[in-house]
């Protein structure tokens, strides 16, 4: 198949998306396939990443500043240009050649796009987290856990759209398949914390988890604490890190996984990121830096999956201390959010190669 892949990153965006779009990719490219990006240059895009992985990006001009842009959804302005524009640049990108397949990861985008694309395209795959506008396509990906994940997009995709919803289907690169392969629940001390918020982080919420372990005092633990290429706070964060041999500093690394194994506890952000920790059962203390974060973040604490301590803007230093320290002691509630990340991901690599074939065989 000939796969195009529209998506972008940006300082507000994120990098996520273009992430799991990234693991997809490789999926398909392992079967044979050819996979091109289309991305928009926003500040922070991803685009020489991508190209450095090994794939060609069409590049979509940054947007003018002040540009008037009508809402269609709640995050029209990530597209960074009126829908239609996005729309009609796209198209123009895609007329060159036939395309099998589209592959669309933004919140920005909805059946009005999608349609005006059907013309230039023979599939349509959509990768959503929200729910919350309708989408004219073939396949629809839905990683994420809520109470009433298997009934989300009854009426917001076509009657002959194929879903692949709840973290059964979640994108995890094979690092995570290979660490997994030593899988066990965790038990004992804690004697290694994971502090990682993604590859942005803008508010700083690094610097907040660290201050909190610094000021309790536990040397006897270590501590790696990871950043992206495109954290503001990198160097100052460097710079605490070097002032205590217990605190581990790193940057954009390609082994994350690993680190998760090593961990026996992790402080983090909601998103793709609580997937990975929950795929390789390790506990975690987790606080939403995004609004599309919220209802997964507390649907996962009420099952006791994760410690939950709520969102960023409303988070008091005093209280995560307390959390934290209490997880730290407490072994058993430990092991039991352990053995529910299990549980709730043990069928993920069945049903992620299953998904993988069924969109290998969209074009029979």
């Amino acid at each position: 198949m000939n796969v195009f892949i529209r998506v972008d990153a940006s300082i507000d965006i994120g990098i996520g998306h273009v992430m799991r779009c990234l693991t997809l990719a490789q999926k398909l490219r392992e079967q044979g396939n050819m996979v091109s990006f289309i991305c928009r240059e926003h500040t922070g895009h991803l685009c020489d990443f991508i190209e450095i992985n090994g794939y060609k990006v069409l590049r979509l001009p940054a947007s003018q500043v002040n540009l008037k842009i009508t809402n269609y959804t709640k995050h029209s302005k990530w597209l960074g240009v009126p829908l239609s524009v996005d729309a009609t640049q796209t198209k123009n990108l895609l007329r060159k050649g036939f395309v099998d397949l589209l592959i669309v990861d933004h919140y920005a985008i909805n059946e009005v796009w999608e349609g005006s694309l059907r013309e230039v395209v023979n599939k349509i795959l959509i990768i959503d987290d929200l729910a919350d506008r309708k989408h004219d396509c073939d396949v629809l990906i839905d990683q994420n856990y809520f109470e009433d994940y298997p009934i989300r997009y009854h009426s917001l995709v076509p009657p002959h759209c194929k879903t692949f919803l709840g973290p059964s289907y979640v994108l995890l690169r094979d690092e995570f398949y290979d660490q997994w392969s030593e899988q066990e629940i965790r038990s004992g001390a804690v004697k290694r914390i994971l502090i990682f918020f993604g590859g942005i982080d803008h508010t700083n919420e690094t610097g907040k988890a660290l201050a909190t372990f610094l000021k309790m005092n536990r040397n006897d633990i270590q501590v790696d604490v990871v950043v992206g290429r495109n954290n503001l706070h990198k160097r100052k964060l460097a710079s605490i890190c070097k002032q205590y041999n217990f605190l581990h500093f790193y940057c954009q690394v390609a082994n994350i996984s690993e680190l998760m194994r090593q961990a026996d506890l992790s402080i983090g952000a909601g998103g793709t990121t609580t997937w990975e920790r929950c795929f390789l059962s390790l506990p975690s203390i987790v606080w939403s830096i995004a609004d599309n974060q919220v209802e997964i973040c507390k649907t996962l604490s009420r099952k006791k999956i994760i410690k939950y301590l709520g969102e960023k803007e409303t988070l008091e230093q005093t209280f995560l201390t307390q959390q934290l320290e209490n997880l730290i002691e407490n072994e058993v509630e430990r092991n039991e959010m352990s053995r529910l990340s299990y549980l709730l991901m043990k069928d993920n690599i069945v049903k992620h190669q299953s998904m993988i074939q069924q969109i290998m065989r969209l074009e029979e």
